[in-house]
C-alpha cells in the first residue's frame, strides 16, 4: 500500500508543470504592444513595485476565457488596494493578434490592460515560460514573485486560489491600537457606525443594482456611480473615483487616489470632462465622508469648465 502511494506521488510530481519565475524570484521588466493604447508598454515597470497580477495567455480557450473574466473582475475590485492586473498574449502572429484580441476583449468585457508580448510565443526570455501550459499566472510585489500558477487546463475554478494568493500581498499591516480607554472606546463606536453605514449602502446597492446579465452574471456598481453613468464613460476612471467615496477613507487615502486620477487623466481633455461629471454626480448624492467631499469639491472646481 505504501509503495502504491509513493508511486502515485511520484507520477503526480512528474505531471506537475513549471512555468515562469518561481516564488522569491525577480519579476523582470518586459515590453508588450498594448492593445488598448496601441503603443508599446512595460506593465512591470508601470507598476513601480506595487502589487501586480500578470496573466500570460499561451493558448486561449473558452474555459480559459472564463478564468480571465473572473480575474479581471477581481482586479477591478482590488484596484482600490493598489493591485494592477494585466494580461499578456503570447503569439508568433502579432498582426493576427492585433486583429483578434479586440474581439476577445469585447466578448469577455475585459477591463484590465491586455498586451501582446514583443518576444513572441516564448514570451520574455528571462521568464522561462512553458508552452505546455495554457495560462501562467504570476502574483508579484516589489518586483518579486510571491506566487506562481502554471495551469494546463484553465477554467473558472482556478480563480479562488489565485485570488487568495493576491489577497496575501494586499493585506494592510495592522498596528496595535493606542490611546486611553476613552479614546479606544470612541474609536470602536466610530468603527461600528461605519459598519452600519456600509450595510446601509449594501442594502441600497441590492435595491438599485442593475438587472442580472445573461447567464446569471451580475456586476456590482457603487450606487453613487451607477444609474446616470453616461454610455461610454471610462471604466478605469470610474473605478479610481470609487476610492474617493469610501466612508473610511483617510486624507492620505484620498491624496493617493487624487494622485492616481490626475496621472490617469493627464493630457486627455475627454477624461477630464468625464471626471468632472462623475464628481458632480457623487457630490449631488452626498457620498463619501467629509474629507472626501472636501477633496472632491476641490477637484471639481479645478477640472470643471
Amino acid at each position: 500500500m505504501n509503495l502504491a502511494i509513493a508511486l502515485l506521488t511520484l507520477l503526480a510530481a512528474q505531471d506537475e508543470k513549471f512555468s515562469g519565475p518561481q516564488k522569491g524570484e525577480k519579476a523582470a521588466a518586459f515590453k508588450v504592444f498594448d492593445v488598448g493604447t496601441r503603443k508599446e508598454a512595460d506593465y512591470v515597470a508601470d507598476a513601480k513595485g506595487g502589487p501586480l497580477l500578470v496573466v500570460f495567455i499561451h493558448e486561449l480557450s473558452r474555459p480559459g476565457a472564463a478564468l480571465m473574466r473572473a480575474l479581471d473582475d477581481y482586479g477591478q475590485v482590488k484596484q482600490a488596494r493598489g493591485l494592477r492586473t494585466v494580461f499578456v498574449s503570447l503569439t508568433e502572429d502579432r498582426d493576427g493578434a492585433e486583429r483578434h484580441l479586440p474581439q476577445v476583449v469585447k466578448s469577455i468585457n475585459l477591463k484590465s490592460p491586455i498586451g501582446i508580448s514583443l518576444d513572441g510565443k516564448e514570451g520574455p526570455g528571462s521568464y522561462g515560460l512553458n508552452r505546455e501550459v495554457m495560462i501562467t499566472v504570476l502574483v508579484a510585489k516589489e518586483n518579486k514573485v510571491t506566487a506562481n500558477f502554471a495551469i494546463i487546463s484553465p477554467n473558472e475554478t482556478d480563480a479562488p486560489k489565485i485570488k487568495a494568493a493576491a489577497d496575501e500581498i494586499l493585506r494592510v499591516a495592522v498596528e496595535p491600537p493606542t490611546g486611553s480607554p476613552d479614546e479606544l472606546k470612541a474609536e470602536i463606536v466610530r468603527l461600528r457606525e461605519e459598519v452600519l453605514q456600509l450595510k446601509e449602502e449594501l442594502a441600497a446597492l441590492k435595491l438599485r443594482g442593475p438587472a442580472p446579465a445573461p447567464g446569471g452574471a451580475r456586476r456590482m456598481e457603487t450606487p453613487a456611480l451607477q444609474g446616470e453613468k453616461p454610455k461610454g464613460e471610462d471604466t478605469t476612471l470610474v473605478n479610481h473615483c470609487r476610492r474617493l467615496i469610501q466612508r473610511a477613507a483617510t486624507q492620505s487615502d484620498l491624496d493617493a487616489a487624487v494622485k492616481d486620477i490626475e496621472a490617469y487623466i493627464a493630457g486627455n481633455d475627454e477624461l477630464k470632462k468625464q471626471y468632472a461629471a462623475v464628481l458632480g454626480r457623487v457630490l449631488d448624492l452626498k457620498y463619501g465622508n467629509e474629507l472626501g467631499q472636501a477633496v472632491m469639491r476641490q477637484q471639481l472646481e479645478k477640472h470643471k469648465k
